[in-house]
């Protein structure tokens, strides 16, 4: 149940943010969950949490959709193939960043003596094969 304070106190920030300050405030109150976040992790140990790439992402979206909700607010309407298009764009920065940041955590939990260059050798070919994939769909 404490794990679940954080995400409300960022809520409530968030919320009173929106619509007291008319969105001002969200990139502090990102950064204090954000804060929270890391001196949680500090208080817990030496160990590399493996929910932080989660972490970020949902902080991103957050952010995100914090912002775009302001956004409308105002009375000019965007078109709606706009509206897909941001959505679009928000859930392939959102995939992507959970990639990579999950790529950078599962590299800084194998120890250095344990085959660090095969995870770097694998690591490349990952990324490498995400590139191709790329490059293929944008043909």
């Amino acid at each position: 149940m404490l794990a679940f304070v954080p995400g409300a106190a960022l809520g409530t920030v968030l919320l009173v943010s929106a619509l007291a300050f008319g969105g001002r405030g969200l990139g502090a109150a990102l950064f204090v969950a954000g804060a929270t976040y890391v001196a949680a992790v500090a208080a817990a140990g030496d160990r590399i949490d493996a929910t932080a790439p989660l972490v970020a992402v949902l902080l991103l979206v957050c952010g995100e959709l914090s912002a775009w909700s302001v956004d409308e607010r105002w009375g000019i309407r965007s078109e709606e193939p706009l509206a897909w298009r941001r959505g679009a764009a928000l859930a392939a920065l959102a995939i992507a960043g959970l990639a990579v940041a999950a790529l950078v955590v599962a590299l800084s939990a194998v120890p250095s003596n344990h085959g660090l260059g095969w995870t770097v050798l694998g690591a490349a070919a990952a990324i490498g094969a995400a590139g191709t994939g790329i490059w293929v769909a944008r043909r």
